[in-house]
C-alpha cells in the first residue's frame, strides 16, 4: 500500500502531470467550487445565528402569555411554577408592550414601546454587546422616565442619548370600545441599540415597566414573562414542556416558534444553495477526469512497465484513485482557505456598503459564521466526487495492454 501511494504520489506531482498538464487548472477550478460552497454556507449559518442571537437577546428564550385576564395568577407563583418544572430557570421578567407613533421635530412614525421590570432586565437580556451610543439604563431624569431606541430610529430622526422624545399611544374609551383618545408621553433617550432585526432598529423602544404602565393606563397589567435558560438550544424542549405543564391557559413560545417561517425559509435556502452551488465542484470534478484520462492516455509506457513488473489491475486502480482523492482533499483545503477570505470580504462590504439591505432580509448586518458540520459536508462532498470521478480513468489505466505500451518504450 505504501508503495502504491508513493507511486500514485510521484505520477501526480511530475512536470508531465501537474506542473506541465492542465492538473493546476483543475486543481483551482476545484478551489474556487469549495470557496463558493464554504462562503455560501457561512453567510446563511451567520444569518441564523445573527437572528438567534438578536431573539434570545431582546425577547429571551421563552414567553409565558396568559390568554385570560380574568383570574389571572399572581406572576410570582407563575415564576415559582416554572422553577419547579424547569430547574434550568435562570430568571423571569414581566413584559408588556403598546404600539402607538412616535414623534419628534415635526417627524412622526410608527412604534412599538416595550417595558420590562428595571431590576430584572440585565437577568433576561443582553443588551451590553448590543449598544452604539449613550449606556444600558431607562433610569428617569427628573421626572422623565428613560427609554433605550433602536439605532434605525435613532439615524432616522437624528437622535442620540440626551435628546427627549414623545410617544403618542391610543386609549380605549371605557363605554364604547370603538372608540379612543390619545395620550402623550414624554422620555428621555438612555441609549441607543443594535437590536439585530430591522424592523426593530425602526420601530423599538424599550422603558420601564411602571412608566409605560402608566402611560398606557393598564395600572399593573402586564402581558406575560420572559424567561432565560441556561442554554438557549434547549428552549424549545423547555417551551415544550412548560406549555403541556401549564395548559391551555398559558401560550408559550421560544425564541425560534416566534420566527418559524423565517428559520424554516433559511433551513430549505441553505439546501437548495448548497446544491446550486455544487455544481462548480461537479464541473471541476469533469476537469479533474479529463486530466487523469490525458494523463493515462500520456503515461501508457510508465503504466505498461507497473504492469510488467508485477502491479495488478487492483493496484492501478487503487493508484489511479488516489490521485483523485489527493486532488479532492488539497481543493478543499484551498478553497476552504480561500472561502474564509470571502467571507472576511462579505463582512466589509456588509458594513460598509450594506449589501444585504435590512429591510429585505430582516436583519442590518450579518456576520459569516462557518460551522464544523458544514465544513465535514463539503469535504465529504467533494473528496467523493473527485474519488467518483477518477474511477473512468483508473479503469482505462487498469485494462492497459503491456504490450501497446511496451512498443513505445
Amino acid at each position: 500500500m505504501k508503495l502504491e501511494a508513493w507511486i500514485a504520489w510521484k505520477l501526480l506531482f511530475s512536470r508531465k502531470t501537474f506542473l506541465g498538464g492542465s492538473a493546476f487548472l483543475s486543481l483551482i477550478g476545484l478551489c474556487l467550487g469549495v470557496a463558493s460552497l464554504v462562503a455560501s454556507m457561512a453567510v446563511m449559518s451567520g444569518f441564523e445565528r445573527t437572528l438567534r442571537e438578536a431573539m434570545s437577546d431582546v425577547r429571551g428564550h421563552v414567553q409565558v402569555i396568559q390568554r385570560s385576564r380574568a383570574g389571572a395568577e399572581d406572576w410570582r407563583l407563575l415564576e415559582n411554577r416554572i422553577k419547579d418544572l424547569e430547574p434550568e430557570l435562570v430568571a423571569a421578567t414581566r413584559f408588556f408592550q403598546v404600539e402607538g407613533l412616535f414623534v419628534h421635530q415635526g417627524k412622526i412614525s410608527g412604534t412599538v414601546l416595550m417595558a420590562v421590570d428595571a431590576d430584572r432586565r440585565d437577568q433576561v437580556m443582553n443588551l451590553k454587546n448590543r449598544l452604539k451610543d449613550g449606556e444600558v439604563s431607562t433610569a428617569p431624569d427628573g421626572d422623565t422616565p428613560g427609554v433605550m431606541i433602536g439605532m434605525g430610529l435613532a439615524k432616522r430622526h437624528s437622535l442620540k442619548a440626551g435628546d427627549r422624545i414623545r410617544v403618542v399611544v391610543p386609549i380605549s374609551d371605557g363605554y364604547d370600545p370603538e372608540r379612543f383618545r390619545r395620550k402623550v408621553g414624554t422620555f428621555i433617550v438612555r441609549g441607543v441599540l443594535d437590536l439585530g432585526k430591522n424592523d426593530w432598529n425602526e420601530r423599538f423602544l424599550l422603558g420601564d415597566l411602571k412608566p409605560v404602565q402608566d402611560l398606557a393606563e393598564v395600572g399593573d397589567r402586564h402581558l406575560g414573562l420572559l424567561l432565560k435558560f441556561q442554554d438557549a438550544e434547549r428552549a424549545r424542549a423547555s417551551a415544550f414542556h412548560l406549555s403541556q405543564a401549564l395548559g391551555a391557559s398559558y401560550y408559550v413560545a421560544d425564541w425560534r416558534e416566534l420566527n418559524q417561517n423565517l428559520f424554516e425559509a433559511v433551513r430549505l435556502e441553505r439546501v437548495v444553495i448548497f446544491f446550486v452551488v455544487f455544481i462548480i465542484v461537479l464541473v471541476a470534478a469533469f476537469n479533474v477526469t479529463s486530466t487523469l484520462f490525458v494523463n493515462v492516455l500520456r503515461r501508457t509506457d510508465d503504466i505498461a512497465l507497473m504492469k510488467a513488473l508485477g502491479l495488478n489491475r487492483k493496484s492501478l486502480l487503487r493508484i489511479f484513485s488516489a490521485q483523485g482523492i489527493v486532488i479532492g482533499c488539497a481543493g478543499f483545503v484551498g478553497g476552504t482557505l480561500l472561502g474564509l477570505v470571502l467571507c472576511e470580504g462579505f463582512e466589509f462590504l456588509q458594513s460598509h456598503f450594506q449589501v444585504m439591505s435590512g429591510a429585505v432580509y430582516k436583519v442590518d448586518n450579518v456576520r459569516a459564521s462557518v460551522r464544523g458540520i458544514d465544513l465535514l459536508a463539503i469535504w465529504f462532498a467533494t473528496v467523493m466526487v473527485c474519488f467518483l470521478a477518477t474511477l473512468a480513468p483508473a479503469w482505462r489505466a487498469a485494462r492497459l495492454n503491456p504490450t501497446e505500451g511496451l512498443r513505445n518504450v
